[in-house]
């Protein structure tokens, strides 16, 4: 139907709420995550994040070298949030402004094994809603059911082309290409 939004105002839409702090449900065919931007998360979303199961930190790799993380995925770390931080630290692990005030961050623990694609489409989406290149995820077992049970988007990431692209998308199964 032509007043439903497009796929590029729905990806306009989970930027949005990006930008707002909100999390949004990024998947495919192997798995889900509800990920949320580093930079404008809050607290609250932080100890819901952290209620439905253990959050990592993605961020890239450059940024990792930084904080002396190891980057296990190539282009990316996925660095395990222990339970007695707080957003202070999530953000300091994002935007390197503070490192000099505030030095010492680790040690960290980086995840290995398991697929780094949804912690990459994430960090793109980041990006792409011109924020810091770094997100909380945690994975979750049905994202399209969570996110139609609490009015989130759903994401796919495909690869097209050779690289990396985000999809949108209501209602259709996610297919590997």
């Amino acid at each position: 139907m032509a007043l439903d939004p497009t796929i590029a105002e729905q990806l306009s839409r989970a930027r949005a709420d990006l930008r707002m702090g909100l999390p949004v449900v990024i998947h495919d065919c192997c798995g889900a995550a509800l990920a949320g931007a580093a930079e404008t998360l809050d607290a609250t979303r932080l100890a819901d994040l952290r209620a439905l199961g253990s959050p990592h930190v993605a961020i890239t790799a450059r940024r990792a070298e930084t904080l002396k993380a190891r980057a296990y995925d190539g282009d990316l770390a996925r660095v395990a949030v222990p339970d007695a931080v707080d957003m202070g630290w999530i953000r300091g692990m994002a935007d390197p402004a503070n490192d000099l005030a505030m030095p010492m961050k680790g040690p960290h623990v980086s995840l290995r094994g398991g697929g780094a694609d949804l912690s990459r489409a994430a960090i793109a989406l980041a990006k792409s809603a011109r924020l810091l290149p770094a997100a909380v995820l945690v994975p979750v077992p049905d994202g399209p059911a969570l996110a139609a049970a609490h009015g989130r988007w759903r994401i796919a990431e495909r690869r097209m082309l050779g690289k990396d692209e985000l999809c949108v998308y209501e209602r259709r199964p996610c297919s590997p290409e």
